[in-house]
């Protein structure tokens, strides 16, 4: 069973439409019961937002009322099947959690799509979808930078995780990345076999060295400001 898989999104137009890929396929409440939480990791201007824009497509919100979240937290739209709540948890803690409903929302059925999840680590519900976004080396001269989209699972069943994976290997543009490599030491992950919890990371020890170099805000961009317009 296959855990954890990664696309190369080499510019703004794929990650869109890798988002709204994901967003198709999570659609049905029968298919993918109860709240989906969505986990968006990555720097500033990684393209979570972006990816927010595609999602909402998927879901059959308005993807041109998507922003940023930063001052309001939270913001909800409305999706044909089920709605789309969009979180930047920049600047909460788990604390604050309880002001913006956060537990009612994961009572329900809604796709809950967090930016900057590490901040609320403690809170997140077992069951999740996390897509980490790590920026990649432009594919030519006249293009932009690219992004690698890594996605993994917490929680859930395989045969969902499954569903997703194949849907988007086959419905997204972007090609995907055979192998996988971890993003701390650069050692290969292993893709099959049993679900690992540290995915995308080789080991509990990478990820927690990961998850510290975000609380100290090494992965900010240098010269750059919070990000309070993360695109």
């Amino acid at each position: 069973m296959i855990d954890v898989a990664a696309f190369h999104l080499r510019d703004t137009a794929e990650t869109e439409q890798f988002g709204e890929v994901l967003g198709d396929l999570l659609r049905s409440t029968t298919a993918h019961p109860g709240a989906l939480i969505l986990l968006l990791s990555g720097d500033l201007g990684a393209g979570k937002t972006t990816m927010v824009r595609g999602l909402a497509s998927g879901l059959g919100a308005d993807p041109g009322a998507i922003a940023s979240p930063t001052f309001t937290i939270r913001m909800d739209h409305r999706g044909e099947a089920r709605a789309l709540v969009h979180i930047d948890a920049w600047r909460i803690s788990a604390d604050d959690l309880e002001q913006i409903g956060f537990d009612e929302l994961c009572t329900g059925d809604a796709v809950i799509a967090i930016e900057w999840p590490e901040r609320i680590t403690t809170s997140i519900p077992a069951r999740h979808i996390r897509i980490a976004l790590d920026h990649a080396a432009p594919i030519s001269d006249d293009c932009e930078a690219g992004r690698v989209a890594t996605i993994s699972f917490g929680g859930g069943q395989a045969a969902e995780h499954r569903r997703i994976i194949e849907g988007l290997s086959l419905l997204v543009r972007a090609p995907r990345i055979a192998s996988l490599h971890c993003p701390v030491c650069g050692r290969a992950v292993e893709s099959g076999g049993a679900p690992s919890p540290s995915a995308p990371f080789c080991s509990p020890r990478c990820r927690l060295a990961d998850l510290g170099d975000w609380l100290l805000m090494r992965h900010r961009i240098p010269g750059t400001e919070a990000p309070e317009f993360d695109e």
